[in-house]
C-alpha cells in the first residue's frame, strides 16, 4: 500500500511543485499498514487500497474508485509492462546500476493471474497455485517470485491510476467504468432484492464466482413463506372480520433452486372458534420464483373470537417424490 500511494503523491508533489499545495506536507508513511491486506490480514489489497486512498485526497474515489478495483481483480498480474525499466536509462537509473532487489525478466515470469477479486489472500494464493511455488520461493535474481508479483502490481496500479486522473481532468468522466459481469449480475436479481425470500441480500459488486460456485448453495426446490395475511372480498387487509363477510386468505412464499417444484398444501385451512371455516387446499408444479396463492369463503355466523390461518406448504421434486420441504406459518385474526 506504501509504494502505490507514495509513488501517486511523489509524483502530484513534483507536478505541482510551483503551485503551492499540499501534496508535499502529506506524511508517505501514513499508509504502511496496508501491507499483506491490512496487517498481514490477507483481506484488500493495499495496492487498490493505496491507489483509492490517494483518489480520496482528490475528491475522486467515487468517481474512479470502481475502475481501479475492476482493473486490480481482472488485469492478468503481473503485466509485463515495467520489467525493463529497471535495466536502460529511461528508466529509474543507469543500466549499471546494481539493485538491491532486482526483478524478474518478462521471459522469466512463471505465472500471470487473473484475481477475479481485490482480496489479498484470494489473488496471491492463485498466483501462487498457478506458478506452482509456495510464498518464501526465490527466483532466478535472488528476489522473491510472489514479492516480484506485487511489487509490479504497486507500479502498474499506480500508473493505471494516474492515466484515469489524466483522463478525468481533462473529460469531466471515467475513461474505464466497472460494470460486474454477467454471472454477478444475475447473482443479484436476488441476493440484492428488498426482500428476502430469494436468499440473503449482499454488499457490494465483487465477483459472487470467485469464493461461491454456483449454484453450490442453492437447494433445489426448496421452499420459503414470506407472508400469510387475510384480505376483504374487494382485496384491502383486514383482520377483523363479522358474520357474513367474505374473507380471503392469502400466502406468498418462493420457490429456491433450480428445475421445477411440486409445492402442495398440507393441513392448510382457516379456522374460526366455531371450527373450519374454509380449507387452503392447492398443488402444482412451480419454478424458481415467488408465488401467491389464495382462498376465499364466507364468515360464517354466530361464532365470535380469535381465528387463524393455519399454512402448511410441503415441495418435493415430483408429484408423490422425495420431499424437500416442508415449511409452516399462521397468520391470526378475529370474527366480531
Amino acid at each position: 500500500m506504501q509504494g502505490a500511494a507514495s509513488a501517486l503523491m511523489q509524483a502530484f508533489k513534483a507536478a505541482f511543485a510551483s503551485d503551492d499545495t499540499d501534496w508535499d506536507r502529506i506524511q508517505y508513511g501514513m499508509y504502511v499498514y496496508g501491507g499483506a491486506g491490512v496487517s498481514g490480514w490477507g483481506s484488500l489489497c493495499g495496492v487498490p487500497n493505496a491507489c483509492i486512498a490517494v483518489l480520496n485526497l482528490m475528491g475522486l474515489h467515487g468517481a474512479l474508485g470502481s475502475s481501479v478495483m475492476g482493473w486490480v481483480s481482472e488485469t492478468p498480474i503481473p503485466t509485463p509492462a515495467l520489467a525493463d525499466l529497471y535495466y536502460d536509462d529511461t528508466g529509474y537509473g543507469p543500466s549499471d546500476y546494481t539493485y538491491p532487489k532486482q526483478p524478474i525478466a518478462n521471459e522469466d515470469v512463471l505465472a500471470r493471474t487473473v484475481s477475479n477479486s481485490p482480496l489479498c489472500h484470494v489473488a496471491v494464493s492463485k498466483f501462487l497455485y498457478v506458478a506452482g511455488i509456495h510464498q518464501g520461493t526465490v527466483g532466478p535474481t535472488g528476489y522473491g517470485i510472489r514479492p516480484d508479483r506485487c511489487a509490479k502490481l504497486v507500479g502498474d496500479a499506480a500508473a493505471y491510476t494516474a492515466e484515469l486522473i489524466n483522463y478525468y481532468a481533462l473529460n469531466g468522466n471515467d475513461r474505464d467504468p466497472y460494470s460486474v459481469s454477467a454471472e454477478t449480475a444475475a447473482c443479484q436479481t436476488c441476493h440484492q432484492s428488498k426482500s428476502l425470500e430469494l436468499g440473503p441480500a449482499i454488499n457490494g459488486i465483487m465477483d459472487c464466482s470467485e469464493c461461491h460456485t454456483p449454484g453450490a448453495f442453492h437447494v433445489a426446490n426448496k421452499l420459503i413463506i414470506e407472508d400469510v395475511w387475510t384480505e376483504d372480498g374487494s382485496g384491502n387487509p383486514k383482520d377483523t372480520f363479522t358474520a357474513g363477510d367474505t374473507i380471503v386468505a392469502k400466502v406468498k412464499f418462493a420457490v429456491l433452486g433450480a428445475g421445477m417444484a411440486y409445492v402442495k398444501t398440507v393441513k392448510s385451512k382457516v379456522r374460526g372458534p366455531c371450527g373450519k371455516i374454509m380449507p387452503c387446499k392447492n398443488a402444482g408444479d412451480l419454478g424458481n420464483g415467488i408465488h401467491t396463492w389464495d382462498w376465499s369463503g364466507t364468515v360464517p355466523g354466530g361464532c365470535a373470537g380469535k381465528a387463524k390461518v393455519v399454512m402448511e406448504l410441503k415441495s418435493f421434486d415430483s408429484p408423490g417424490g422425495l420431499l424437500i420441504s416442508d415449511v409452516k406459518a399462521i397468520h391470526k385474526f378475529t370474527i366480531v
